[in-house]
């Protein structure tokens, strides 16, 4: 038998083994992460974007104010937005008038990771589903302060790189002095302020216009800046801390015709959404034209809180363009308390993987899917209207015929060519007379001015927009001489749209005289179709028929695009279409077309000459005048308008 030297030793080491095994003590305690765990979790939270980091901060905010709201307290919902760009280490900082924070919030709320500390486990209404938001917003972007004023103390923060390591520094309270409550503007009671410094070289600073803009019409926001319980001002500073400028932001949505009202109920799951969708006139921005702030698609709401926007499988359909709306399902703030992942965690919506998100998804699509089919057969209706080689011939060879009439009313015979500046006979005017804006952008209206023996260089005309939401930004303006003509006065007028399909007419005042401009606002950054001039002879672009126009009125005068609108819809115009709804393969169709090309025409031509002061008009009469000439042209022109239209062809 042949033995193993170590034989003994192995079996005597092989028991000890055992022992020691069955003596070993189990421990355990919290997984850390290491420090570059913080940057790279900001880094996929706010993607080096500003704006992200201020959604995080001004919703942080407006927790705050809903929870003392929620608790029976009043507040002022008063944000504070000051901006200071530079070179580098530009400044950001965010100032409310809210609940504030003691040391021991601080270092729950700014100095943990991961907590739940928005009050969304306890039911209150709030959007913080995660507890990084604010440290994201800040290692984000660069480093930063937490100071508030709770009671009668101070209390103040610091989250830092040091070295290149995360950190968080608390100090110790101190006494609010009236000082400190001037240094950081909280004047009274309690309040917060998150300064950041965007010291990192790979983050871009915004402009400040930019800045305005988009924040006003981020999806997020959209309920804070809508909410007249919320006053949100955004400053840019100037190096020696004064304001440059101030601006209150605010968001209206689309004007739109609600087309779907309906509380839907979720299949296998104790939930329902409520899907509240409109219809806008003019077709919208979308996600994948412009992301967050696209002015389409449907907001996912759970407890009064912005969660996505999204337009599900249509997110990329023109037809569903028209489109915007509201997915309310507070089912979505109970799956979150119970930390069900139908969120993503980098904050870009709704996991539509989730069980309940994919049956959520189905039963909004479904409701969905005839609205934009719906708008689809309109589309392919209208296109092939547009291919019709007769009608469109007929309508071109008419609209020829219009304008000479408008050029014989409106234009002074002795007028002639000529490459100069022409203003109408009151000697004042915008140009353009038409403009689109798009929503929260500004855009450039230019009025001249003859220069009269009475009249000179910087005298000041009054601007005067007739709706809230198409803003004029110079209420005042300076006339100074044409650069080439030195019988033209001009000045430069800003206007701004804050209502997607909003509509307003700009008028200036200057002594006895005025001059009229139309701004519509739409959603996309689109470039405008310059407008005819006022003598090349083209009052009137087009004739259209739509099926969607108010039918109480039967005819209108589009004077944004100079077209004349056919309501089809109006029973008096229904009963004469058609079966492809056309109203003019008839001769009775023709006839009521003449009649109300008839209108429109004769309606418009008399308001633009009596504004323009074309038509003699007594100062206070002119509603009176526009009526007394639009019958004379009537009468003078119907004749000739019907031998254009009715055709027998």
């Amino acid at each position: 038998m042949i033995r193993r030297r170590d034989g003994g030793r192995a079996s005597r080491r092989g028991r000890r083994l055992e022992q020691i095994k069955e003596i070993k003590m189990t421990s355990s305690r919290k997984l850390q992460y290491a420090d570059r765990v913080a940057i790279q979790q900001a880094d996929q939270a706010i993607r080096k974007d500003v704006m992200r980091a201020l959604v995080e901060i001004i919703t942080n905010a407006n927790d705050s104010y809903s929870r003392l709201e929620d608790a029976g307290v009043d507040v002022n919902g008063e944000m504070v937005i000051d901006v200071l760009r530079k070179h580098s280490n530009s400044k950001i900082v965010v100032r409310d008038f809210a609940e504030g924070m003691t040391d021991s919030r601080m270092d729950k709320v700014v100095g943990t990771y991961g907590e739940a500390t928005s009050g969304i486990k306890e039911d209150k209404h709030v959007r913080g589903m995660w507890g990084r938001g604010l440290k994201d917003s800040i290692f984000g972007l660069g480093y930063g302060y937490v100071r508030s004023f709770k009671g009668a103390n101070f209390y103040s923060c610091s989250l830092l790189l040091k070295k290149g390591i995360p950190t968080f520094d608390l100090d110790d309270p101190i006494r609010a002095t009236v000082d400190l409550r001037q240094k950081y503007e909280v004047l009274q009671g309690n309040g917060t302020i998150i300064e950041i410094v965007v010291s990192r070289n790979d983050v871009k600073m915004p402009q400040f216009n930019n800045l305005r803009n988009y924040l006003q019409r981020h999806f997020e926001l959209r309920p804070i800046m809508s909410n007249p319980k919320r006053k949100i001002i955004l400053r840019e500073l100037a190096n020696d801390g004064s304001v440059k400028q101030q601006h209150t932001l605010s968001y209206v949505a689309p004007k739109g015709e609600e087309v779907l009202n309906e509380r839907l109920k979720i299949p296998d799951f104790p939930a329902t959404v409520h899907l509240n969708v409109f219809r806008s006139a003019i077709q919208l921005s979308t996600r994948g034209e412009e992301g967050d702030y696209a002015d389409g698609g449907l907001l996912v709401i759970s407890h009064a809180t912005v969660i996505s926007l999204t337009m599900l499988k249509f997110e990329n359909d023109p037809y569903a363009g028209y489109f915007y709306g509201t997915m309310q399902c507070d089912y979505l703030h109970d799956l979150l308390k119970n930390d069900e992942p139908v969120l993503t965690a980098t904050r870009d919506g709704i996991n539509w993987s989730h069980p309940f998100a994919k049956a959520l998804k189905h039963v909004v699509e479904t409701e969905l899917e005839p609205l934009i089919n719906v708008e689809r057969e309109h589309a392919l209706h209208d296109e092939q209207t547009k291919l019709d080689k007769k009608l469109r011939q007929k309508i071109d060879r008419a609209l020829h015929e219009l304008n000479t009439i408008a050029v014989s009313e409106l234009r002074d015979p002795k007028d002639v060519t000529r490459k100069q500046i022409e203003l109408p006979e009151s000697g004042m005017a915008f140009f353009p007379e038409k403009l689109y804006v798009q929503t929260g952008q500004s855009a450039a209206l230019i009025l001249r001015v003859a220069v009269k023996e009475n009249e000179k260089q910087n005298a000041v005309a009054t601007i005067i927009s007739n709706n809230s939401e198409v803003i004029a930004l110079t209420p005042q303006v300076t006339l100074k001489k044409h650069k080439t003509q030195s019988s033209i006065l001009e000045a430069r007028v800003l206007v701004e749209g804050r209502q997607v399909g909003g509509e307003a007419t700009i008028t200036a005042y200057l002594g006895k005289n005025r001059a009229q401009a139309v701004v519509q606002v739409h959603s996309k950054k689109e470039s405008i179709p310059s407008t005819p001039a006022r003598g090349s002879n083209a009052l009137f672009t087009d004739i259209r028929f739509d099926d969607r126009t108010d039918p109480r009125q039967r005819v209108y005068f589009d004077r944004v695009n100079s077209s004349i609108v056919i309501a089809t819809a109006a029973p008096s115009v229904k009963i004469y279409l058609d079966e492809n709804n056309r109203l003019d393969t008839t001769v009775q169709g023709q006839v009521l077309l003449a009649e109300l090309i008839t209108e429109a025409v004769c309606r418009e031509i008399a308001r633009e000459g009596v504004e323009k002061g074309r038509f003699l008009v007594l100062e206070g009469s002119e509603a009176d005048a526009i009526q007394n000439h639009f019958i004379r042209l009537q009468n003078r022109h119907a004749h000739l308008i019907h031998n254009y239209i009715v055709t027998k062809e």
